[in-house]
């Protein structure tokens, strides 16, 4: 295909489709509720529960949710709403209070981070409301994904060079 902007000298644009790595990122079944078929994604959603702080505890303030497995957490009305039932969500991978940042890295952002020193498109990010944890989770998550990425770029050099 050739592209000419006005004023500009022509040029040649590939558009044959790149040959992408495989990533390490295992594709995650999903599905719409109540539709027919799963389909496969890319996007893995994880979810860390915070602890309460000191203030929350001080407060005697109440936890909102409940970690039930590695993948459902509950929404626990508070007990003014009683009449409502309590509300399971389901993810990828759910880490509790009580996960360290290690493994929420080595488990939940590692090999998404990897997986952009192979060509592959990758986002890590914290989505949340004010105090819901995402300073509290991305501090740590940030520094290993940098130590890793740099790591890795050592590693390839010292290969290279030998």
């Amino acid at each position: 295909m050739t592209v000419k902007a006005p004023g500009t000298p022509t040029s040649k644009i590939d558009r044959t489709p790149a040959s992408t790595p495989a990533s390490k990122i295992d594709r995650t079944p999903v599905s719409t509720p109540g539709g027919p078929r799963a389909k496969e994604e890319k996007i893995v959603v994880t979810v860390r529960l915070r602890p309460l702080n000191k203030r929350e505890q001080l407060a005697k303030d109440q936890v909102a949710w409940e970690c039930l497995d590695d993948n459902t957490i509950v929404y626990k009305p508070p007990p003014q709403e009683r009449s409502a039932q309590p509300v399971p969500f389901t993810f990828d991978k759910v880490f509790g209070p009580s996960s360290l940042t290690e493994s929420v890295y080595e488990e939940g952002v590692k090999n998404v981070a990897l997986s952009s020193l192979m060509g592959i498109n990758a986002t890590i990010f914290a989505y949340g409301q004010t105090s819901s944890g995402k300073t509290y989770t991305m501090r740590g998550i940030t520094e290993k994904a940098v130590i890793d990425i740099y790591n890795h770029i050592i590693n390839v050099n010292l290969i290279i060079a030998n």
